[in-house]
């Protein structure tokens, strides 16, 4: 279960990039596909089988709305069609009845032609990062503009406020929930391809920006394709905040990386992702080394993890306990028959050929249980074999997602450590992903992904609710804290650590 990015690319200004508003500033990128308008009857045709998909296999589609409040806002989303539109106005529109499921894992991509457009466009030539509603610029990736520097806010861009651009594009981004964080960490990474879908496809940008003392400059500037921006970063204005991204991850780059703050009482591990054939491994040995040097206080760093695979997650949460433990407690899934396969990627063979069906068993709700024959996940599992059972600190932030927001949900209904940072991106009781399929509307062409798995997390408490794991100690990332080359949420675990 994989969505977002680790936290080096956060830190770093989010730098792997994960109807039209006409501006009467710059020059315009001429004619885009997203510009291609769709008939009344092929909007609602698309809109009707998006509908009926995500009812039939979507399997958490009624997890935070019940059913009548669904097709409430199927209708009233519905009844907006009712003229031509671009291609770009409907993905909006589509994009915002998606984003009401509540599920961080149901995407959409527009059609193939729109996307390498968008990736060849001169784009909004900075990254940023939403502090609240607030849109700072942790790096200019303009090749010599030195007016704009990292820590300012952006307050206006082509003569629009930023708060008024930040609500409109903010409707279509999906998350857990009612969780802000992971809207605010998915948003900062999509700003410049969605600011160019959704709202202005100039390829000038005049931006208007105050520093921290309240001073504003504005400046006229050519907009950046995603080739150039990494070759821009070399701009001499962004060297501050280089430096301090430096500072703050100055250590081994790998996936698990281990290195001690107070050799060895104090010892910090950091996890990239749940992916790779070597993780069972490098897990094992980083525990052992921990057992072996007797250290006594741990600072997990999930921050920025998107996820990756289940068993991975529950592989971690067992080197924090010496009793056998529950992961999941359910895994629902609605179908394993689609009468849309036709339009979409599912391939029923898949099922049958892995003898799926044999390690089902129906739920008396409707649709399937998954068996632990199917997936580990829903077993008991056993203690890690060098568990560490003394002082654990994890920290987190919006970045926090699926399997990484599992593991901290069991590790925080275990007991077992004082979390620090901002409320994980995933929910606290599980979230939509796993096995999923890719419908692509036949008209407008756009690409949604339907998480088919509904994971419930074997934790206690209201399973309603609509938050992750929220943090003992709340600290929120800042772009003036990166300048000053300072993680003040390590920085605050650290000193806890050595206090106890």
């Amino acid at each position: 279960m994989v969505k977002r990015l680790p936290l080096a690319a956060r830190v770093a200004g989010f730098i792997a990039l994960s109807f039209v508003v006409a501006s009467a500033r710059g020059s315009s990128a001429g004619p885009s596909p997203a510009d291609r308008e769709l008939t009344v009857q092929q909007e609602q045709e698309d809109f009707d089988l998006m509908r009926r998909a995500l009812q039939e296999a979507h399997a958490g589609i009624y997890r935070y709305s019940t059913r009548a409040q669904m097709d409430a806002n199927f209708d009233r989303q519905r009844a907006k069609l009712t003229r031509p539109m671009s291609e770009a106005r409907f993905f909006e529109l589509t994009a915002q009845t998606l984003a009401s499921i509540r599920c961080g894992h149901t995407h959409m991509a527009p059609d193939e032609n729109t996307e390498a457009a968008m990736h060849k466009a001169a784009k909004f030539p900075f990254q940023v990062l939403l502090e609240g509603r607030h849109v700072v610029v942790p790096l200019n990736d303009t090749p010599n503009d030195h007016t704009i520097r990292p820590g300012m806010e952006i307050v206006e861009i082509n003569s629009q406020p930023t708060a008024r651009i930040v609500d409109r594009l903010w409707a279509t981004i999906p998350a857990d929930g009612d969780i802000e964080t992971g809207r605010r960490h998915e948003l900062s990474g999509k700003f410049a391809d969605l600011y160019w879908l959704l709202i202005d496809r100039h390829d000038e940008f005049v931006v208007k920006a105050m520093d921290p003392s309240g001073k504003t400059v504005e400046a006229k500037l050519p907009g950046v394709t995603d080739a150039d921006r990494k070759a821009n970063r070399k701009n001499p204005v962004n060297s501050e905040i280089t430096a301090g991204i430096g500072k703050i991850l100055g250590w081994p780059k790998s996936n698990v990386a281990t290195r001690f703050l107070t050799e060895p009482q104090i010892a910090e591990v950091r996890i990239g992702l749940f992916m790779g054939d070597d993780y069972p491994q490098s897990i094992e040995q980083t525990f052992k080394t921990l057992h072996d040097r007797g250290t006594q206080s741990l600072i997990l760093d999930l921050r920025g993890n998107g996820g990756g695979r289940d068993e991975y997650g529950a592989m971690l949460v067992s080197y924090f306990t010496d009793k056998p433990f529950r992961y999941f407690d359910r895994i629902h899934l609605s179908t394993i028959n689609p009468s849309f396969a036709a339009h979409s990627d599912w391939n029923a063979d898949r099922i049958r050929d892995s003898h799926v069906i044999d390690k089902l068993t129906p739920d008396p709700a409707g649709g399937y249980l998954v068996t632990a024959r199917l997936h580990p996940g829903v077993a008991e599992q056993q203690p890690g074999k060098y568990p560490f059972l003394g002082k654990v600190f994890v920290l987190t932030d919006g970045g926090t997602f699926s399997t990484a927001a599992d593991a901290c949900a069991i590790i925080r209904h275990l007991g077992r450590a004082t979390f620090i940072g901002e409320e994980t991106g995933g929910g606290y009781y599980g979230n939509n992903s796993g096995l999923d399929t890719t419908l692509t509307l036949p008209h407008s062409g756009l690409r949604i992904t339907i998480p088919m798995y509904e994971y419930w997390n074997a934790v206690q408490g209201d399973p309603g609710a609509r938050r992750g794991t929220i943090p003992d100690h709340v600290v929120e990332l800042r772009v003036q804290d990166v300048l000053q080359g300072e993680d003040k949420a390590l920085d605050l675990a650290t000193k806890l650590a050595r206090e106890g």
